[in-house]
């Protein structure tokens, strides 16, 4: 439905429900105003009538019936809308009914109720237009001259006048309600169709810019909201276009740059490669000559000569290390790591990661323990590259577990929606990671504290993430200050098929 229907429906249904309001409220106030009218006639016609009324039936009732029949009647014949007259001696017997020779104009009215015994024996009138749905009730007391109450009349008249006058009015406000909705929804659908008319060009300008075309022409030329609107269309189209040529020219810079960068970084890797192949070779060699020497085959050496030696093995082996590190680090960043998927149970993997590092637990007095699940379920990965986030992330963690503390290594599936994995858990008991840190944790060559005794290049979190991402999987960290850091990885469980 659009703007110009759904306004002319809106303007119709205000006009309507507006006027229906104000019929039903003057049909209401004219209603009353009719009732009140009647009560003051009815009042003023029992006045006049209720004393020669009662004398008559005084006085010729008994005796000469004809003559008094033809008094009511000539009484009903004064007033067209009175239906029936009723005469009651004040103990609330019925003493005449205009029914018995004048025939039936409505629908008798019960007469035993107490309310209207109450009525007859008040002294004063009263004008009951509610409790008869056909007729309104005038109950008029006549006092003879000496005072004395013996008698009160009773007029029924009927609501056929009210009805009529009342239908009329209705039929008056209906029509008028009818051409004032008719003459509005004309008046609304010109009007709507000036303001849409302006609008529909400003929605369509709006949509060839959300399009792109950004040179539509904008033609509105009136001054006033909707015009303001198509001006602050027109600049802001003009703005659009002007950001667009600087934002091209721009990128055109940043292509260029980026083109640099991506030459740049490639010749990083290929620096990185290159530089710690070189240095491998005679780290090995190195490496080498010291064992030889350690072992004493050139010759004794004394317990000082013995531990230097001992000292630099050590540094020789965190060198190594940093250079694999460096060369895993290259391989990532050229695209060249390979993953070789075959099944394999986690827990060889774990107790390999762990030997490997068994030296390093010990030199620290650092107490291992284990949690694995008996029914772990096989994995299916690249086990060497398993085995290698192991160890980098117990090697973390051995570097800032405190002397003689423990770490521990958790393993157990996860059951939930989709397929089926395991999850692997390494926790420290060290200093752990601020909140603010976690985020960079994982990024490269990212160091906590640079200046702490907890030295590194800040290379293994960031290989771990690498070949878990290269996996496909995720690893989360669960740590908070002073609570130690727990590193967690899953795995997809091995179903006995390829992947």
């Amino acid at each position: 439905m659009n703007f110009r229907t759904k306004n002319v429906l809106y303007m119709s249904a205000l006009i309507f429900v507006s006027m229906m309001s104000l019929a039903a409220i003057l049909v209401h106030l004219r209603e009353r105003e009719i009732i009140s009218s009647m009560e003051n006639e009815a009042l003023s016609f029992a006045t006049l009538t209720a004393g020669p009324l009662c004398e008559a039936y005084k006085s010729y009732y008994e005796t000469g019936y004809f003559k008094f029949r033809q008094l009511v009647l000539s009484l009903l014949s004064l007033e067209s809308e009175l239906e029936r007259v009723q005469i009651y001696s004040v103990d609330g017997k019925k003493l005449f009914d205009s029914y018995e020779f004048k025939g039936k104009l409505g629908k008798a009215e019960d007469e035993n109720e107490e309310y209207l015994f109450e009525r007859i024996r008040d002294l004063n009138h009263s004008f009951d237009g509610t409790h008869y749905k056909e007729c309104f009730d005038m109950v008029y007391p006549y006092l003879e001259p000496w005072g004395w109450h013996r008698y009160s009349v009773r007029y029924l008249i009927s609501k056929g006048y009210l009805e009529k006058r009342l239908s009329v009015l209705r039929r008056i406000v209906f029509s008028v309600t009818f051409i004032s909705v008719v003459l509005g929804s004309v008046v609304s659908f010109f009007q709507t169709n000036v303001i849409s008319k302006p609008l529909l060009k400003l929605t369509e300008a709006a949509r060839e810019i959300s399009k792109g075309n950004y040179h539509n022409k904008i033609e509105v030329l009136s001054k006033d909201e909707i015009g303001i609107l198509a001006k602050a269309l027109k600049e802001m189209q003009h703005t659009i276009r002007k950001d667009l040529n600087i934002l091209e020219s721009q990128k055109e810079v940043l292509s260029k740059a980026n083109l640099e960068l991506k030459k740049l970084s490639e010749l990083k890797s290929q620096f990185l490669a290159s530089i710690s192949h070189e240095l491998m070779t005679p780290l090995t060699s190195v490496k080498g000559y010291i064992e030889y020497i350690i072992l004493g085959k050139l010759g004794p050496l004394t317990d000082g000569q013995k531990n230097g030696l001992l000292v630099a093995k050590r540094n020789l082996n965190r060198l190594e290390t940093q250079i694999m590190d460096l060369l895993d680090f290259s391989s990532f960043e050229t695209g060249k790591m390979e993953i070789s998927l075959t099944p394999f149970h986690i827990k060889g993997a774990i107790r390999e990661a762990v030997a490997n590092l068994d030296l390093k637990l010990s030199e620290k007095e650092i107490k291992y323990e284990e949690f694995i699940s008996s029914d772990i379920s096989p994995v299916i990965a690249d086990r060497a590259k398993i085995v290698q986030v192991l160890e980098n992330l117990l090697t973390n963690a051995i570097k800032f577990t405190p002397q003689g503390s423990k770490i521990s290594v958790v393993c157990n599936s996860l059951n939930g929606r989709g397929k089926p994995k395991i999850e692997v858990c390494v926790k420290d008991s060290g200093p752990g990671i601020s909140l603010s840190m976690k985020g960079k944790i994982f990024e490269k060559f990212f160091q906590i504290d640079p200046r702490s005794k907890y030295k590194g290049i800040g290379l293994g979190l960031s290989i771990v993430k690498s070949i878990l991402d290269a996996h496909k999987e995720k690893i989360s960290l669960k740590s908070g200050k002073g609570k130690g850091s727990n590193f967690c990885f899953t795995l997809p469980v091995y179903e006995g098929k390829s992947s």
